[in-house]
């Protein structure tokens, strides 16, 4: 059965943006990847179009999508995102840290912890917390990027037109990934730790949602480099979550 990752993105662009593990676990690993938009955006105007390039950034990443239905406001209802968890039941969630710095990232986060208390057939979640507008304050994962997968991450980001025009995420993209590996080497390596041998990395956290409560999967701090990296990554996750395994959610 392939294993399932469904991307909570708080817009359509995120998918993109946050996207390289995601990216990775379909190439490396073939899980298959759902990208489900909390949001099409706060204008009005905009929303057809951006569901039109989310759905063309979709094909670059060779990620499905899923369009809540009947979004009259331009924000996914809470029994949609159910409906939806229930159909994908996903292995991993990706969705943005509660402190992210963008209101509707704070809000999506939220609205997908929401959804997991809330299923119930299933009752624990593999889930990655994403970061942008705010840094995560402890990261426990810094995922390379080779420079391929920076190129298909801003072709895909890129598709997002009206976004990039009004502020050009894809070309910045590659100096915010580079900078992730400074900040990564400490936070995630360790204080005094040296720089890990790679040009670009994404930053996130990995934690266990069961019970209402979070719970750490592991110890410390993991740098996923090459396929077997994130294949034995995988594989340890590859058994049900338990509540309140390894101890307090960091």
């Amino acid at each position: 059965m392939t294993r399932t990752v469904l991307i909570l993105a708080p817009h359509p662009d995120d998918e993109s943006i946050t996207g390289l593990l995601a990216l990775r676990l379909k190439e490396e690993c073939g899980f298959r990847i759902w990208v489900v938009p909390a949001t099409l955006g706060s204008r009005a105007d905009r929303r057809a179009a951006r569901a039109k390039e989310l759905r063309a950034a979709c094909r670059v990443l060779g990620f499905h999508l899923r369009i809540p239905m009947a979004i009259p406001d331009g924000v996914a209802s809470m029994k949609q995102l159910l409906d939806i968890v229930a159909d994908v039941s996903p292995a991993i969630v990706f969705m943005p840290h509660a402190k992210d710095g963008h209101p509707t990232h704070r809000a999506c986060h939220w609205m997908g912890v929401a959804a997991m208390d809330a299923a119930r057939r299933i009752k624990a979640f593999h889930v990655v917390e994403t970061e942008y507008w705010h840094p995560l304050e402890r990261p426990n994962l810094m995922v390379a990027a080779t420079k391929t997968h920076v190129a298909t991450l801003r072709r895909a980001l890129a598709c997002h037109a009206g976004e990039v025009a009004r502020n050009d995420y894809a070309a910045r993209l590659p100096a915010w990934m580079s900078d992730n590996v400074r900040r990564g080497a400490e936070l995630v390596g360790g204080p005094g730790a040296a720089a890990p041998n790679m040009a670009y990395a994404t930053l996130y956290r990995a934690r266990i949602r069961a019970g209402g409560k979070w719970s750490a999967p592991f110890h410390g701090g993991k740098s996923l480099k090459s396929a077997c990296d994130l294949r034995d990554w995988v594989a340890a996750w590859d058994a049900p979550p338990a509540a309140g395994a390894s101890g307090p959610g960091r």
